[in-house]
């Protein structure tokens, strides 16, 4: 039986969308990342979704509404479902206590770098490996509160790890595989 509820989070460049899509395309999940709804929200209230802008929409919405407020909006839609964007303990936690299977998807920050790189997305393209680093450091721990950024505890926590250091075909077929076994438990 599948899980219908998946929460996905990780590291930059990690491969969580190229899992994603698998899910999607082969199993017919339905997506939502909050990094949507955080951007949406910095659009109206800032006219910016740059990445410091949406660190702040995110940690001050966090802040305010609570840790997993969302994980919240996004669980109004339709399940099966699968959500990604998840940067804090609460809203990892906020996956499991509906039910939902937690996978980490992480790789080496120099592999991650150059995805990045070539993907050409945003302006982030143009940051160096240094600037990239600095700025993941903020993410992977920030604080202790369950509102805080902290990939480090959602690691910790997650139901299942991934490893996309692989070649894409590879990962792809070793993530299915493990989470396909989730699915008997």
């Amino acid at each position: 039986m599948r899980h219908e509820l998946i929460g996905i989070a990780g590291t930059f460049a990690a491969g969580k969308d190229t899992i994603t899509n698998e899910l999607v395309k082969r199993l017919g999940y339905t997506h939502i990342s909050t990094s949507e709804i955080v951007r949406e929200i910095a659009r109206n209230e800032y006219g910016s979704i740059e990445r410091p802008v949406m660190f702040k929409v995110a940690d001050t919405h966090r802040k305010r509404y609570g840790a997993d407020y969302f994980v919240r909006r996004a669980l109004e839609r339709e399940r099966p479902l699968i959500i990604t964007g998840l940067r804090s303990p609460g809203e990892a936690r906020a996956i499991q206590s509906a039910g939902g299977l937690l996978i980490f998807v992480d790789a080496p920050i120099e592999l991650r770098y150059q995805r990045m790189v070539d993907r050409q997305r945003d302006k982030e393209a143009e940051l160096t490996l240094e600037q990239f680093r600095e700025n993941e450091q903020a993410e992977w721990h920030s604080g202790d509160g369950d509102d805080d950024f902290s990939f480090r505890t959602i690691k910790e926590i997650a139901d299942l790890q991934l490893d996309s250091s692989k070649p894409q075909d590879e990962y792809i077929s070793d993530a299915m595989r493990a989470i396909m076994n989730t699915f008997a438990r």
